[in-house]
């Protein structure tokens, strides 16, 4: 599974959830499986708990693992007692301040143990244990000048692999997202002055236009941009895209991107996928044919993982999307099925009218307000614990 650097927004959370900051330490977010946003948290090696965001509730929740209480005081204080008790049911008398406990997470220390329990109603539980040590909570600068050998090799590697198609008809996808912002430095840092094609689907973030151009006049980049096709009248026609319908994403880029390269015989294109990003990239291979007849996709950043990427742009001071900042960790367009439910609902806090745009148009498909907030339209078939949600909360 891929993994990322904490974001200041996700700072921002766990901050309001757990009242600490982890600003400037080597926190790493891995992803694992959920239904929407799910990522174990650790500080570089240490694994303090997962972060969720609960479809249900529609509320970030942090669950903690025993190892968060090695960073955070626990306020419950355990009896001594020689009987196995991890993943069992507690007494209230084997809890020497009771009144200090509240509903929910709990962390204790019971001797030489610190550890964490779950009180519901009247039952208590003790989800696991550890061992008491000093823990070194590793900065994030620190972290990153310690694999910078790891990030050259796999830069030279990269590197390498686009030498391999110079002199040949080549070009390089940029999206706006930092990984085809570092395969498309890469590129252009070999094969100078390649062209870099960036398709404006008319449903991008103002933010991500504005960058496309600011980070070409940077880094003086052969930029073309290509324009997508009516989203907004192929709408009315084919319904609503979902994850297993996404003709959007053949009218919107495929098409015109077809179009333009019709002037090729054979084209090759840089294109910044990684293996980590999904099951569905796992077995991609360093060059593939895509879905244009005439191009293939070359994949010089393949084996990279998400904290490779946003190590090569810290240690390289390289310009990244500022969305990245505000919660998104998927450029695209900004009704994209694609995106977690969790960054469809950032939309509504800092792009209302956008949002409401598409709201009102899901609405009239006859999507109540209550299946779009809970990402409902995303599928066209509704994975059966989507289902399970929705008889939950009776709609």
């Amino acid at each position: 599974m891929d993994n990322k650097f904490l974001s200041p927004y996700e700072n921002e959370i766990l901050k309001r959830l757990t009242g600490k900051d982890f600003k400037d330490l080597a926190v790493i977010l891995e992803k694992i499986g959920g239904l929407d946003y799910r990522k174990k948290v650790y500080i570089d090696n240490l694994y303090i708990g997962i972060l969720e965001f609960n479809l249900i509730t529609l509320q970030w929740e942090f669950h903690p693992s025993a190892n968060f209480y090695l960073i955070e005081k626990p306020k419950i204080r355990l009896k001594p007692t020689r009987r196995k008790i991890k993943g069992k049911k507690i007494n209230l008398e084997l809890i020497e301040n009771p009144e200090e406990l509240e509903e929910g997470y709990f962390g204790f220390e019971m001797g030489n143990y610190v550890g964490v329990g779950i009180k519901k109603g009247d039952k208590i539980k003790i989800k696991d244990l550890t061992l008491k040590r000093e823990v070194f909570l590793e900065k994030l600068d620190s972290y990153i000048k310690k694999n910078k050998n790891r990030i050259e090799k796999l830069e030279k590697k990269a590197k390498n692999l686009i030498k391999n198609y110079k002199g040949k008809e080549i070009n390089a996808s940029f999206s706006g997202g930092k990984d085809s912002s570092v395969s498309t430095l890469l590129a252009n840092e070999i094969i100078k002055d390649i062209e870099v094609i960036f398709i404006d689907t008319g449903l991008e973030f103002p933010e991500t236009i504005k960058f496309v151009k600011d980070f070409a006049k940077k880094y003086d980049l052969n930029l073309t941009i290509l324009k997508g096709g009516d989203f907004w009248e192929e709408l009315n026609k084919r319904g609503v895209p979902t994850k297993d319908n996404r003709w959007c994403n053949t009218i919107c880029k495929l098409n015109p991107l077809r179009e333009y390269l019709k002037k090729y015989k054979l084209v090759y294109t840089i294109n910044g996928s990684r293996r980590a990003e999904s099951f569905s990239r796992e077995r991609l291979s360093y060059e593939k044919r895509g879905l244009i007849e005439n191009q293939i996709n070359v994949f010089p950043i393949l084996d990279w993982k998400g904290v490779d990427v946003w190590s090569w742009i810290y240690l390289n001071d390289i310009l990244y999307n500022p969305l990245y900042d505000k919660g998104f960790e998927r450029i695209g367009c900004y009704l994209c099925p694609a995106m977690l439910n969790a960054e469809f609902l950032r939309v509504r806090e800092l792009y209302p009218e956008l949002f409401n745009k598409w709201v009102n148009a899901l609405k009239s498909f006859g999507y109540s307000e209550e299946e779009i907030l809970r990402g409902f339209w995303r599928w066209k078939h509704l994975p059966k614990k989507l289902k399970e949600i929705k008889r939950l909360i009776n709609l």
